[in-house]
């Protein structure tokens, strides 16, 4: 009887992963605003637009607070006249005090008279001092209103792509979403692992990605989840997008195709085994035309092929079909394979 043989190979095999998944954006930004019964009056940007980090993308309006920046601006005003006009007293005042002291050291003048002229320039200069703390207080209490005002100014902050923009004029910005910005635009894959999958992916060799309208992309692994759903055993990974891709949209599904770094291994055709009734796998050899049976562990079948994980040598001649009806000692003449 002929029988064809062949002899275990030594390989490189690549292990792919086809993972499905989606895009999403690396780093979604929610931008609102702080203050209460502020009114959006402008917006300047609209979805899908380009903005700079610090570019205005809307401003508010209270018209309680801008009425007291004002009121505070006219305090201001008018307590800066009245200090100019202290001022002058209280150096006018210093100049006759400064004058009467001679007059007072030689007996010309009392000395009710002297005390009372420098009674009154203290009085000027305490005067002029409090005067002083009152336009602090209000500069302090304006400095603080504006600041509340500066924050009307809605900006961007960091550059990128308006994701979602609610803000419409009109609107209240109580407590409320105004804009989303894709920082950067960038834009990454997000996919799930089966736990055994994620222990493999630090021997991870390439990653290609691919859209739903086969857009070919390049990627590199970013984000391994340092958990899995206690039900389903998955977690999630993020794959970034390498070099200057074609737009691509936040929700649109891809499927990743994750390859392994090869992996040398020794492989029979997977006819060559046959599995007995109690599980365990043999294969046939052909030692002097004589068929001998040889139990084997084996691993992952492809292509056609399976790895063998039990020792085994690379010379022997294994029977490429192990037919039902080899027996062990049966006369047969091999046949190679290339022959």
């Amino acid at each position: 009887m002929r029988l064809n043989v062949s002899q275990p190979q030594k390989t490189q095999y690549i292990q792919t992963l086809t993972l499905p998944g989606k895009f999403i954006a690396q780093n979604e930004i929610s931008i609102g605003s702080p203050l209460q019964q502020q009114m959006v009056t402008d917006v300047f940007v609209e979805e899908g637009q380009w903005v700079e980090k610090n570019q205005l993308l809307a401003t508010l309006e209270s018209p309680v607070q801008t009425a007291s920046v004002k009121q505070l601006q006219a305090e201001i005003e008018k307590a800066t006249a009245y200090i100019k006009q202290q001022k002058a007293l209280s150096v006018q005042a210093q100049k006759e005090l400064n004058r009467l002291i001679p007059l007072a050291k030689s007996g010309v003048i009392s000395a009710s008279e002297f005390e009372k002229t420098k009674s009154d320039s203290i009085a000027a200069n305490a005067l002029l001092e409090a005067s002083r703390a009152e336009l602090r207080q209000l500069q302090a209490q304006l400095t603080k209103e504006q600041s509340q005002q500066d924050k009307s100014r809605i900006i961007a902050p960091v550059s990128g792509v308006i994701s979602e923009r609610l803000a419409m004029r009109g609107m209240l910005s109580d407590n409320q979403l105004l804009f989303k910005i894709i920082e950067n635009n960038q834009i990454e894959f997000e996919g799930l692992a089966h736990a055994s999958e994620l222990k493999n992916l630090s021997r991870i060799d390439s990653i290609a990605l691919k859209t739903e309208d086969n857009q070919q992309l390049s990627g590199t692994l970013r984000y391994l989840s340092p958990k899995v759903d206690s039900l389903s055993q998955q977690g999630k990974i993020r794959i970034s997008l390498e070099g200057n891709q074609s737009p691509i949209q936040v929700g649109e599904s891809g499927i990743a195709m994750i390859s392994y770094a090869a992996k040398p291994q020794i492989t029979l055709p997977y006819s060559a085994i046959r599995t007995l009734n109690n599980g365990i796998r043999i294969i046939f050899i052909v030692e002097n035309n004589t068929v001998k049976q040889q139990t084997v562990t084996i691993g992952k079948p492809h292509s056609g092929l399976v790895e063998i994980l039990s020792p085994i040598s690379l010379d022997i001649d294994v029977v490429t079909n192990a037919q039902a009806f080899l027996t062990e000692n049966d006369a047969v003449t091999p046949v190679k394979d290339s022959e």
